[in-house]
């Protein structure tokens, strides 16, 4: 008997997805459409602007503006291992709609996370 199953002799059914009432996928807590990617866009609908090809566009041109330094602390960015250089955009308002690139600052992920947060 699956951990994910009720007992038949009980009466319930099988589990149920935790974010609407479709049957779970086997061996988790949500359905097929609350699963990968995007299910994590159907669960934070805010996050699907980060993939907007116009946030993209501003993103590029922020670090173009940058000229390849964290917009904070004025340290060279690091690069990923296939060469594109690591940084996180900073929505200078907060808000994740507003995808301006003046709004934008580049930024390390250490002055992203937190340590030397821009404001």
């Amino acid at each position: 008997m699956s951990i994910f199953r009720q007992s038949p002799r009980l009466g319930l059914s099988a589990r149920t997805c935790r974010y609407c009432s479709e049957p779970a996928k086997s061996g988790t807590n949500v359905c097929e459409a609350h699963a990968g990617e995007a299910g994590r866009l159907a669960r934070d609908p805010r996050r699907a602007g980060y993939r907007d090809p116009a946030y993209l566009r501003a993103r590029r041109a922020a670090l173009k503006r940058a000229g390849g330094k964290c917009e904070a602390c004025g340290q060279p960015l690091g690069r990923r291992a296939d060469g594109r250089p690591a940084f996180q955009a900073h929505h200078v308002d907060g808000d994740p709609r507003h995808n301006d690139p003046s709004n934008l600052q580049v930024c390390c992920s250490t002055c992203h996370a937190g340590a030397r947060r821009p404001s």
